[in-house]
């Protein structure tokens, strides 16, 4: 039976098949330990809008430029991908909409 049989769930030194605290770390490792099959965690990467948050922006946007302006640009800032197109879009839209309005006003005024 070879020494090294298992390794600690810890600091992943080998440990012998008989041992249950670690001599490297310290940890008791008390059942036999797996390797695992990825050497990190994934990152949790949020998945793009539904229809009804999209549906929301689009609602927003058409009622209420400047507070779509607002909460595009917080979304440009941020870390995940579908945010920052999100927020894209929301500036974007917002910017066409106060536009619009702005020639709606002038005609008619």
């Amino acid at each position: 039976m070879p020494r090294f049989s298992r390794e600690c769930s810890y600091c992943h030194k080998p440990m012998g098949a008989d041992e249950f605290k670690c001599k490297s770390c310290g940890n008791m490792v008390t059942t036999k330990t797996a390797k695992p099959e990825q050497s990190h965690m994934m990152e949790y990467e949020e998945s793009a809008l539904d229809q009804y948050s999209t549906g929301l922006l689009v609602i927003m946007t058409l009622f209420f430029a400047p507070i779509a302006m607002t909460v595009g640009g917080v979304l440009l800032f941020n870390e995940y991908a579908s945010k920052r197109d999100a927020g894209k879009i929301l500036v974007t839209a917002s910017l066409i909409m106060m536009i619009i309005y702005l020639i709606l006003f002038f005609v008619f005024v």
